[in-house]
This record gives structure tokens, C-alpha cells and sequence, in this order.
């Protein structure tokens, strides 16, 4: 039997904007089968795409949209990847958020 699990979490930003942190991952037989990890900037109502890793399009990769919308291949286990990707946003989202709004203003995002 599968079992699916979200959580949200908003975070406020010191620019006034905030972060959305969506976790989502599917598990079975003790195994996580399936995930997906966004960073979201929350900017004049809207929301937008900062960083991405997930399970979709038939294999694990993570896409940092201040570098490429291209994803990059990752050779992690799903559950090792889970774990560390999970402890990398808490870690790293405000930075990367930083970085995603610096290339935005020179125009290359």
C-alpha cells in the first residue's frame, strides 16, 4: 500500500517577500517511491519557481532556475535524496532565492 504526504511551509524573507517550501513524497513498503521539492519566491501575489528536485519524467533530478531551467541528472537513491535535498532547502532557500533574484535583474531568468 502506497501512502502520500504533504507539507507547506511559508517562510517570510527580509525584502518583505516570502518563500514557499512544498514537500511532497510517496512511500511503500518503507521506501519513498516518488517526491518532488519546490522552492517558490512569493512576490506581488504571485508565486514563482526557484528550485525543483523530483522523481518525475522517469528519473531524479533537480533544476535550479537561477542557473538553467534544464534538469540536472542526479545519482542518489530516493530516499538518500529525499533526506539530503530536504536538509539543503531548509539550509540553503533564502540564499537561492538571493542568487534567482540577482539573475533575474541582469536578465537572465
Amino acid at each position: 500500500m502506497e501512502q502520500e504526504f504533504h507539507i507547506t511551509e511559508i517562510k517570510d524573507l527580509p525584502e518583505g517577500d516570502g518563500a514557499r517550501l512544498d514537500f511532497r513524497w510517496v512511500i511503500k513498503r518503507g521506501n519513498i517511491i516518488d517526491f518532488a521539492i519546490n522552492v517558490s519566491l512569493l512576490e506581488d501575489e504571485k508565486s514563482t519557481d526557484v528550485y525543483r528536485v523530483d522523481t518525475k519524467h522517469e528519473y531524479l533530478h533537480e533544476q535550479r532556475f537561477w542557473i538553467s531551467p534544464k534538469p540536472k541528472a542526479l545519482n542518489l537513491d530516493y530516499n538518500t535524496a529525499f533526506v539530503e535535498k530536504k536538509k539543503e532547502v531548509f539550509e540553503s532557500y533564502e540564499r537561492w532565492i538571493k542568487l534567482f533574484k540577482e539573475a533575474r535583474k541582469r536578465g537572465e531568468v
